[in-house]
């Protein structure tokens, strides 16, 4: 009888383990989706996810591990960008990523304005109204230094930016987040389904508790 009420708990034990993950873990996509190209931009230009393969064009391997420790979050953004062009830190503060860094290429020469310089519109799936002062941080393979890109436009509603580029390698958006209003929009966040189902798993794992401790006690007397 003991190991039936042993098993038992540990049972209600397991339950209440699985309703604590499943409320701790969040119910909004990542706010790092790789973005992609779009529009007239779509034919002219590729998105490749990070990778060793895919920034064959940095020649630093530094600054190849230090991207991609970036996106796993093992590094800071400022603490990557300090190395090669240290004046853009203080550029940096409070500014958060809304994509992973990723490597963009032109196919068949891009789209390019009348300076020469590509024009690229991104997809960007994070992007909301609670985002501002969004900004491109590119890596330039050609001159080796870290800058800042501010796009020409800023599409909320279609969740896309146009942007001018000197020359194209690894990129990442990165933007200033108001969380009160992040909380508060609807855009790129799930509906709240999950917390009522949640308590009463919650509910449950305590009727059972108390079946037991009721069936011990009596077991004891």
């Amino acid at each position: 009888m003991k190991k039936r009420i042993f098993g038992t708990i540990l049972a209600a034990a397991l339950i209440v383990t699985q309703a604590v993950a499943a409320f701790a873990t969040p119910l909004a996509p990542s706010k790092t989706a790789l973005p992609s190209v779009t529009g007239s931009s779509a034919s002219s230009y590729i998105i490749t996810a990070a990778s060793s393969e895919s920034f064959s064009d940095v020649k630093n391997e530094e600054i190849i591990n230090d991207l991609l420790a970036v996106n796993s979050g093992t590094k800071s953004l400022t603490d990557v960008v300090g190395k090669t062009t240290p004046e853009l830190t203080d550029q940096l503060a409070g500014k958060e990523m809304a994509s992973p860094f990723f490597d963009l290429k032109p196919v068949n020469g891009g789209i390019k304005n009348e300076e020469g310089k590509y024009v690229v519109t991104i997809s960007v799936p994070s992007l909301t109204k609670a985002m501002t002062d969004v900004q491109i941080l590119h890596y330039s393979t050609v001159r080796n230094l870290f800058e800042l890109i501010t796009p020409t436009s800023v599409d909320y509603e279609g969740k896309t930016i146009t942007a001018v580029f000197e020359d194209l390698s690894p990129v990442a958006i990165i933007a200033k987040v108001d969380a009160s209003k992040a909380a508060d929009s609807t855009v790129g966040t799930s509906p709240k389904t999950g917390v009522p189902s949640t308590w009463m798993v919650f509910f449950g794992a305590a009727v059972i508790l108390a079946g037991v401790s009721a069936v011990a006690y009596r077991k004891e007397r």
